[in-house]
């Protein structure tokens, strides 16, 4: 396929190399901890400043990932509750600008206007990984991004299809398994290369899907047989009858320790063989669990980004929130910073 010849192959070497472009951006720290700086910095205390700036007008939430997928259902949730905390009592449309794993969508709102507060995005933690380790097209500096804040701490791993016979990672050091993925530097993808080549798992990815709705739809017509963008958060709301039907089998999970809504699924520090590759799985699993943040373009101005994290913060901690959150089957386990 030509999908399949998208994919690069993130080598051991090429991730050593990350691992060292990542002490130059962030002396004596892990990726994780690096962006999760960013939303340790607090709020402003000129919040309420924004509230005649935002009178009447409308903020774009922008997302990288098609509609139907779980950041697309993430944002659109979060859309009204936001709309009601927010300074000013703006509106907040959500808009789609799938593409190269959220790529596409990063780099536009980094480099084009508006920032004036009036445009933010849900990102992806992959993003990170792939500035550290200096990924092509990468058009931004996450130095530089605004970090607002992230709506959910979640454990991401694989999920195979009920018909492809595998219930957990190992068998496929003896049967392959056909892994579908949105861009090269997706975390669908680099999770998927690095099983694969340090591990020496076989998996055959295709990349190229605009989302992970799409990928799963993938799955049920046998196009193809896996993902690597599975949530715990996904197990225990919006798939959960997909995963106790045995239509979706968890079969690894990524997470620092082992998580309930994983089941028995190996988790893939217990499969590394040494230190150094431990310290690997750390550099490219550990930002995931900062799964939905937030963020506004490098431009924004201090009050309005201060704007932005009080309404943030207020609607993630809002009782309407909480109650919609239960309703919807939603994990929300907000960062404050």
């Amino acid at each position: 396929m030509t999908q399949m010849a998208s994919c690069r192959t993130l080598r051991q070497s090429h991730l050593q190399g990350g691992m060292q472009k990542m002490k130059t951006h962030f002396p004596a720290t892990s990726a994780f901890a690096a962006i999760a700086a960013f939303f340790l910095a607090a709020p402003g205390a000129a919040a309420d400043d924004a509230t005649d700036f935002y009178k009447g007008r409308t903020i774009t939430l922008v997302v990288g990932f098609s509609p139907g997928g779980g950041a697309d259902t993430f944002a659109r949730f979060f859309q009204p509750h936001f709309a009601e905390h927010m300074p000013g009592k703006p509106s907040v449309i959500v808009q789609n600008m799938p593409g190269a794993g959220g790529l596409k969508a990063l780099n536009h709102v980094y480099n084009t206007p508006p920032q004036d507060g009036t445009r933010v995005m849900l990102t992806s933690p992959s993003h990170t990984l792939a500035y550290l380790l200096d990924r092509e097209n990468i058009r931004y500096d996450v130095n530089e991004i605004k970090w607002i804040g992230t709506l959910t701490q979640d454990t991401q791993g694989c999920a195979a299809s009920g018909k492809s016979g595998i219930r957990s990672i190992t068998e496929t050091k003896d049967k392959p398994l056909i892994v579908g993925a949105t861009g090269p530097n997706s975390t669908s993808a680099q999770h998927a290369l690095l099983l694969k080549n340090m591990l020496g798992y076989k998996l055959d990815i295709v990349t190229g899907y605009p989302g992970t709705a799409r990928v799963r739809l993938a799955m049920e017509t046998g196009e193809v047989q896996a993902v690597c963008a599975f949530w715990a958060s996904a197990i225990l709301g919006p798939q959960a009858q997909d995963v106790k039907s045995g239509k979706l089998v968890p079969i690894i999970q990524m997470g620092r320790k082992p998580h309930p809504a994983w089941g028995d699924a190996p988790v893939v520090y217990d499969l590394a063989r040494d230190e150094d590759e431990r310290r690997i799985m750390r550099v490219v699993f550990g930002t995931t669990e900062l799964s939905r943040p937030f963020a506004a373009p490098p431009g924004t101005p201090d009050v309005q980004l201060a704007g932005l994290r009080k309404g943030f913060w207020e609607a993630v901690n809002s009782p309407e929130l909480k109650a919609d959150a239960e309703r919807k089957k939603l994990i929300i386990d907000p960062l404050n910073w």
